[in-house]
């Protein structure tokens, strides 16, 4: 079995931006009753990240791997152009990634993308998203007394 392809631009049905601070990501701190984002099961999206917070920040997203397009408008060192799942993005940087969803869908447990650090983990710098089959609604985040990590697991 050979390893998977990871996703183009060319691939991608829609574009998100998401706006890294200390005050949460696009200005919304985690709530684990909501879920920030809707996919797709099997589509490709482009994701914009940008850090406007205070330091470098790794960002990080649970049950893929992603292709980085750009770093500030530029190809990306060839270090950083095979399969990853966190990049780390300097003061003001401003990264493209190719993402795809292939995972299973499940409308009431969202997987996270998150700043990969604990004390922003601990202030809130998480989103959540759920992963769903073509023509399906996100439904209502349940049952987080019950252990479910939303992809979190093992971090």
């Amino acid at each position: 079995m050979g390893k998977p392809e990871l996703p183009g631009p060319k691939d991608a049905v829609r574009g998100r931006y998401f706006d890294l601070k200390r005050s949460g990501i696009n200005g919304k701190k985690m709530s684990m009753s909501r879920i920030d984002e809707v996919v797709t099961r099997g589509a490709t999206e482009v994701w914009t990240l940008h850090n406007g917070g205070d330091m470098t920040h790794n960002f990080h997203v649970h049950d893929v791997q992603f292709r980085i397009l750009s770093v500030n408008g530029k190809e990306p060192e060839p270090v950083l152009r095979g399969p990853k799942d966190t990049i780390a993005m300097p003061l003001g940087a401003t990264v493209k990634i190719a993402v795809r969803f292939d995972g299973p869908s499940d409308p009431d447990h969202p997987y996270t993308y998150h700043r990969h650090l604990l004390d922003h983990e601990d202030h809130g710098m998480v989103g959540q998203f759920v992963v769903v089959d073509k023509g399906q609604q996100a439904g209502r985040v349940t049952d987080h007394a019950a252990g479910h990590s939303g992809g979190h697991a093992g971090h």
